[in-house]
């Protein structure tokens, strides 16, 4: 499972960072920015207070909510598309939870030791961590958001050199290297899928096995209960098979406090969420 983590880690990493903003609210600056364009626009003339209450609603929608009709019922009318566009956050912009970030340092930190096998400094937890501060705080000259891999990369190269200065060159090469390669063969596979052949269906699922595996990804994505099976004799297709052992894996760490565990939890549950979304790719129509 770690093997297949790594295999997909650039990919991953970047969508997990990406996604941050998916969960951010608007820093204070945008919010009342937000603020003041609703008032000139009419739809809103009571305090700053009770507007950021309001858009922190907003934003603790799901991303797919987050709908322009859902903002606009909480203002004296509707707004214009044009205000709609200002509530769109990047990391220059938006506020980002500092757990979520720190999580993703330590899931970062734990693939790179236990996927990639490394022991430099260069990928100690706080390192990661001030990385991944300053793609999700940037410079003015940085980007703010679509941050691809090459970004991430250079970013932990100027973390480094703040750090440590040029002692740690000729690691932070060989390791950027190493990663590079893994990632362009990502996207080497990527494109040969996209000019493969469409194919018939790997796998039949029936409508039970179908509202099972939809069931355990959202409580993989929501962090809820994991269903049981609703089979006594449990899956019979191996894929089934196997996710259901990854979800019993993941039973036993998702709300453990131990040390040992807790590191694993996030590698699971993106297997989980990667397997559920393969099979219901894969499925028979």
């Amino acid at each position: 499972m770690i093997q297949e983590l790594w295999h997909s880690f650039p990919r991953t990493l970047v969508e997990r960072i990406n996604s941050l903003l998916d969960e951010a609210e608007p820093s204070q600056a945008k919010a009342f920015q937000l603020y003041k364009s609703c008032q000139a626009d009419g739809l809103w003339d009571e305090s700053f207070e009770k507007f950021q209450k309001k858009l922190n609603a907003f934003y603790a929608l799901p991303k797919h909510d987050r709908r322009k009709s859902a903002m606009d019922q909480a203002l004296n009318g509707p707004m214009p598309s044009a205000t709609f566009a200002e509530f769109h956050l990047n990391f220059r912009n938006a506020a980002i939870d500092n757990r979520s970030l720190q999580t993703l340092a330590s899931w970062t930190h734990h693939l790179l030791r236990v996927g990639g096998k490394y022991t430099s400094v260069v990928i100690a937890e706080d390192i990661i961590s001030k990385t991944l501060n300053y793609i999700t705080q940037p410079p003015a000259f940085e980007k703010s958001s679509n941050i691809d891999f090459d970004d991430f990369c250079e970013a932990w190269r100027k973390t480094v050199f703040k750090n440590y200065g040029k002692s740690h060159d000729a690691e932070m090469t060989r390791i950027v290297g190493e990663l590079r390669y893994l990632n362009s063969q990502l996207v080497i596979e990527e494109q040969q899928r996209r000019d493969r052949p469409v194919m018939i269906p790997t796998i039949y699922l029936t409508q039970t096995e179908i509202d099972w595996t939809m069931a355990v990804m959202e409580a993989a994505e929501e962090n809820l209960e994991m269903p049981k099976y609703p089979l006594s004799k449990g899956p019979q297709k191996p894929r089934l098979i196997e996710l259901l052992r990854v979800v019993q894996l993941y039973k036993i760490v998702q709300n453990t406090q131990l040390p040992e565990f807790v590191k694993h939890r996030e590698s699971i549950r993106a297997t989980i969420l990667d397997r559920c979304q393969r099979l219901l790719v894969d499925k028979a129509s």
